[in-house]
Order: structure tokens, then C-alpha cells, then sequence
């Protein structure tokens, strides 16, 4: 059975408004601080880091630029490719046309069937 309610009741008692205790959250907050000093302990123990930080820049410059090449080079297939499909269909066009002047101009006289 549907029951026909308001649109403005849809959420009507569904937000738990109950406040969380305070052990609940020290135990949160005891687990944020060591998160947070556990990833601070992993990036302290990264060897050469600076060096990976100014590597950064000249890293990523060299892959938009690599990215660039594959676009450009994309772009030369995908013209070689239309040069190849045009031919092709240029290829059957140009051999239909000239099988229907054929048979245009060679036109056979109608044999007469005698039943």
C-alpha cells in the first residue's frame, strides 16, 4: 500500500540528531592525529625528495609534450587512413559507373520468348 505523503515530509525524521559522546570523539580524534603523524612519518622517510620536487615540473612538461607529439601523430594516421578509405571508395565508384555505361552502350536486343 503507497502512502500518498508530502514532499516536504520525504526526510522528516530520518537525520540522526543524536550527538555523538565524548569518548566517541576523543577515540576520532586519537585516530586523526595518528593518521595524520603516520603520513607524516612516511614522507619524511622518502630519500631525495626535493630532488623529486624540482624534477616534477621538467617531468610533467615532458609528458604534455609527449602528448602533444602523439596527438599530431594520431592526426597523420587519421589522414592516411582517410586517404585510403577515399581511394577505396572512389575506386568502386569509378568501376560502377563505368560498368553502367557498359551495359548502357552495349545494350543486347531483346530475345522474344515464344511460350
Amino acid at each position: 500500500m503507497l502512502k500518498n505523503k508530502s514532499n516536504q515530509y520525504l526526510f522528516k525524521n530520518k537525520i540522526n540528531l543524536r550527538r555523538k559522546s565524548k569518548g566517541m570523539l576523543l577515540r576520532e580524534s586519537i585516530l586523526m592525529l595518528i593518521s595524520g603523524l603516520i603520513l607524516l612519518l612516511i614522507n619524511y622517510l622518502i630519500p631525495k625528495k626535493f630532488e623529486l620536487i624540482n624534477s616534477f615540473k621538467k617531468n610533467i612538461f615532458e609528458i604534455l609534450n609527449n602528448l602533444w607529439e602523439i596527438l599530431i601523430n594520431s592526426f597523420d594516421i587519421l589522414i592516411v587512413i582517410f586517404i585510403f578509405i577515399t581511394s577505396l571508395i572512389s575506386i568502386i565508384l569509378i568501376y560502377g559507373s563505368i560498368s553502367r555505361l557498359v551495359k548502357i552502350f552495349l545494350k543486347k536486343t531483346r530475345k522474344i520468348r515464344i511460350r
